[in-house]
């Protein structure tokens, strides 16, 4: 998707129409067209035929474009359970697993990144979804996908949760006692940073819904914002719709308790819940 957009970006600018540059490697519109939106890859010499085309001189991009295209070819381990990932998910964890720099604003549960066993089987028990695997498939690949916060090459993670998807007790008063200390321990500023909107905060940028937003580095530096509903997922990617996202994510760290006195509320609910 970021080699198919660049290509698109330096495609316009060199004023070429996707039939010309079809032609450039004996192939249709429709494959420049799939290529642009990151459905199909091409050949190293059909790339360099294009940036040749598209008078690209910048040594340093060409060079990181061919190692785009490169990667695009690699299998991750997600592609390995098309069996039992749904194409939502499938694209979710690539998202996940390439980008620089993530941020998530969660209204009502904690995210997938940051759950515990236990509350990952209850999240995933207490709604059942006939297109996904079964339970204990779902727990395990949710568990998998964990793997991106550690390792050299794991994002930037900064995660805005709204008060009430702490004192939601999915699975019990434990298992959120449990799932809440996970969060508290995870919390290292700035790899990973978890901040909470407090209740007394009133309204906030963040109560049309839940959002995430990734960001990816050169070449081919993009965001993404992704938007998840029960049958559909919205990808957007135009820069106009991008800039009230950011927006919002601005407003939202700023309404937020710092990640401090976001640990201090957090182990607080969980004392609570251990009474309980």
């Amino acid at each position: 998707m970021r080699l198919g957009m660049e290509l698109r970006r330096l495609r316009e600018h060199a004023g070429k129409s996707q039939l010309e540059a079809a032609e450039v490697v004996d192939a249709s519109d429709a494959k420049i067209s799939r290529v642009e939106s990151g459905k199909t890859g091409l050949s190293r010499l059909e790339l360099v035929a294009l940036l040749d085309f598209y008078d690209v001189q910048d040594q340093e991009l060409r060079e990181g474009l061919g190692e785009l295209n490169r990667n695009s070819r690699k299998r991750g381990w997600w592609q390995q359970r098309k069996d039992v990932l749904t194409p939502k998910l499938m694209e979710l964890i690539e998202l996940e697993s390439t980008a620089s720099k993530v941020f998530q604003y969660e209204a009502n549960v904690v995210p997938g990144l940051f759950q515990t066993e236990a509350y990952a089987r209850a999240i995933i028990d207490g709604f059942p979804d006939p297109f996904s695997p079964s339970v204990d498939q779902a727990v395990q690949i949710r568990l998998e996908r964990q793997k991106v916060l550690v390792g050299p090459n794991a994002p930037r993670i900064i995660c805005v949760l709204d008060e009430a998807a702490l004192h939601r007790q999915i699975g019990g008063p434990s298992v959120m006692a449990e799932q809440l200390r996970r969060l508290v321990g995870l919390a290292k500023p700035p790899h990973l940073s978890i901040q909470v909107i407090p209740n007394s905060a009133g309204a906030h940028a963040g109560m049309d819904g839940s959002f995430l937003r990734f960001v990816y580095p050169a070449p081919g530096h993009m965001d993404i914002v992704f938007l998840e509903q029960k049958t559909s997922r919205l990808f957007i990617e135009e820069e106009a719709d991008l800039e009230p996202y950011r927006i919002a994510e601005e407003h939202l760290r700023t309404q937020a308790l710092s990640s401090a006195d976001s640990m201090k509320l957090i182990s607080a609910i969980a004392v609570e819940l251990d009474h309980a």
